[in-house]
C-alpha cells in the first residue's frame, strides 16, 4: 500500500513540472516559431515547396509536443487528485478534456501559440475512444503512446488545404501554408503529405490500441489461470487432509478389532490357571499385535507391499462396509481359487471401500438397489468388478470423473481420485465404465505375486 501511493505521489509531481513546462514553452518556442515562418518566405523566394513541407513539419511537432505534455499533465494530476479518488476512468478522462480545452482557450488569448479548437477536439475523442478499445483507462504509458501518435496524426489536417471549407486548419501558420502552397500550386502535394502521415498514424495507434487490448485479455487469462492453479492447489491439500483423515478413521476402525481381541485374551489370561490356555491366548495376543502393526506400517508407509490372499482380502473389505439398507442387494462373486496379490492391503482396501460406497449411495434405476463385486483372474493380474444398478454417468461427465472435487451425486467428489490414485501407486489399473440410466461398473486390476515376492515378504531366502 505504501508503495502504491508513493507511485500516485511521484506521478503527481511529474503532472505538476509537466504543468509548468507547457507554460513556459509559449514563450521558449517564440523563437522557433519565426523559423517557421522564415521557411514559409524561402518557400515563396525559391518557388520550392520542399521548405514549404519543411515548416508545416516542425509546425505539427511543436504543435504535438505542447498538446501531448498538456494534456499528461492534467492526466496525471487528476489521477492522484484525491477529490477525484471515487470518480471512475471515464469520468476523470473527460474532467481532463474539459481542462485540456480550458487551459487551452486561456493560453490563446494571452499567448501568441496558434490554438485549433476542432482539431483538439477530434484528437481528444480519438485518443478516448483508443483508449476504451485497449481497456487501459488512464494509464500513463499507454496514454503517451497512443497520444502521440493521435495528437501528430491530427496536426496535419491543419495544412491540408482540400480541409479548409470545413473550418480546419484556420491559425495563422496553417493559413499561411495553405496560401503559399496555394501560390506554389502546391496544394496537391500538402494534401497527399497530409494523407501520408495522417493514415499510417491513425492505423499504427488504432493497432497499438488493440494490442494493449489483447495485452489486457492475456493478463485475465493468465490471472483467472492463476485464480484457477489456487483454487486446484487448494482442492488438493484439501484432498490430501480429507484422505488422511479418512485412512485414520479407517485404521482407527480397523484397529478395534485386534485392540479388543487383546483387551479379552488378557483378561482371561488373568483368571485361567490352564497353562495350555495361557499358551494359545500368548499366541493370539502375538497375533493380534502383528495384526496392528501391519496395519499401523501400510498406514504409515505408502509404499509398502504386502503378499495378500484374496479370500482375506474380501473378508477385510467386506468387514468394513456396513449394509443397512435391507433394499440393498449385495453379492459378491468369485471362484474358490484365486491367486494372491502383492499390494498394500490397508490401502487398497479403503480405495475399494470407496468404489463399493459410491455405488451405494448411487439413486438405482429400479426399486431395489443391487450391487455385485465380482473376481477374476487373467495373465499377471487379479480383477474385481464393482457392478451397480445406479442411474450412471452421462457420457459428457465421464472425462471429469477422475478430477479432484468434481461429482455426479453431491459428494466431494474425493472418492474416485482417491480410488485411481492408491491403484495406480500399488501397480495396479482402474477404469469405469458407464451407460446412464443403467448402471454402472469400476473395474480394478491388481498385480499377482510372483515367487520372488513370496519369499521376498515371508523372509524365505531369494
Amino acid at each position: 500500500m505504501s508503495k502504491e501511493r508513493s507511485l500516485f505521489g511521484l506521478n503527481a509531481m511529474i503532472g505538476y513540472i509537466l504543468f509548468v513546462i507547457v507554460t513556459v514553452i509559449p514563450i521558449l518556442s517564440r523563437s522557433y516559431l519565426f523559423s517557421i515562418i522564415i521557411w514559409i518566405r524561402e518557400a515563396i523566394n525559391s518557388g520550392d515547396s520542399g521548405n514549404l513541407i519543411l515548416a508545416s513539419a516542425s509546425a505539427n511537432m511543436i504543435f504535438t509536443i505542447y498538446n501531448i505534455l498538456l494534456y499528461l499533465s492534467i492526466l496525471l494530476i487528476i489521477g492522484q487528485m484525491k477529490s477525484f479518488e471515487l470518480y471512475n476512468h471515464g469520468k476523470k478522462r473527460a474532467i481532463s478534456i474539459m481542462l485540456f480545452l480550458l487551459i487551452k482557450s486561456i493560453y490563446q488569448s494571452w499567448l501568441i501559440l496558434p490554438w485549433e479548437p476542432l482539431t483538439d477536439l477530434l484528437a481528444l475523442f480519438l485518443i478516448t475512444l483508443l483508449m476504451i478499445i485497449s481497456k487501459e483507462g488512464i494509464s500513463v504509458k499507454s496514454n503517451i503512446i497512443v497520444s502521440v501518435q493521435v495528437f501528430f496524426a491530427m496536426q496535419w489536417i491543419n495544412i491540408m488545404p482540400v480541409l479548409s471549407s470545413f473550418r480546419i486548419g484556420a491559425n495563422d501558420i496553417s493559413v499561411s501554408i495553405k496560401i503559399v502552397a496555394r501560390y506554389l500550386e502546391s496544394e496537391s502535394i500538402l494534401n497527399t503529405v497530409g494523407i501520408a502521415f495522417l493514415v499510417p498514424l491513425l492505423f499504427s495507434s488504432t493497432m497499438t490500441s488493440l494490442l494493449y487490448r489483447f495485452h489486457h485479455r492475456n493478463i485475465v487469462i493468465v490471472e483467472e489461470n492463476y485464480q484457477k492453479a489456487r483454487e486446484l492447489e487448494n482442492m488438493r491439500a484439501k484432498f490430501m487432509e480429507n484422505r488422511i483423515y479418512e485412512e485414520i478413521n479407517a485404521l482407527a476402525h480397523d484397529l478395534k478389532t485386534p485392540l479388543v481381541t487383546i483387551r479379552g485374551l488378557n483378561s482371561l489370561l488373568l483368571l485361567s490357571k490352564d497353562i495350555d490356555k495361557l499358551s494359545t491366548y500368548s499366541q493370539r495376543i502375538e497375533s493380534a499385535v502383528e495384526k496392528m502393526s501391519e496395519m499401523i506400517s501400510s498406514f504409515l508407509y505408502g509404499k509398502s507391499r504386502q503378499v495378500v490372499d484374496m479370500s482375506v482380502l474380501i473378508n477385510y473389505i467386506r468387514a468394513q462396509i456396513p449394509i443397512e439398507d435391507e433394499a440393498l442387494k449385495f453379492t459378491i462373486e468369485y471362484k474358490e481359487y484365486l491367486p494372491d496379490i502383492i499390494i498394500n492391503k490397508v490401502r487398497v482396501s479403503r480405495a475399494i471401500i470407496n468404489l463399493i460406497q459410491n455405488a451405494i449411495i448411487a439413486e438405482p434405476t429400479e426399486g431395489e438397489k443391487r450391487i455385485l463385486i465380482k473376481l477374476e483372474s487373467e495373465e499377471a493380474m487379479v480383477v474385481i468388478k464393482v457392478i451397480d444398478n445406479g442411474i450412471g454417468i452421462p457420457k459428457s461427465e465421464l472425462e471429469n470423473i477422475w478430477q479432484i472435487g468434481h461429482s455426479t451425486n453431491n459428494t466431494s467428489g474425493l472418492g474416485l481420485p482417491f480410488a485411481k490414485q492408491i491403484i495406480e501407486e500399488n501397480d495396479g489399473i482402474i477404469k469405469l465404465e458407464s451407460n446412464y440410466g443403467i448402471g454402472t461398473t469400476v473395474t480394478v486390476k491388481l498385480p499377482i505375486a510372483n515367487e520372488g515376492d513370496r519369499r521376498e515378504y515371508s523372509g524365505g531366502d531369494s
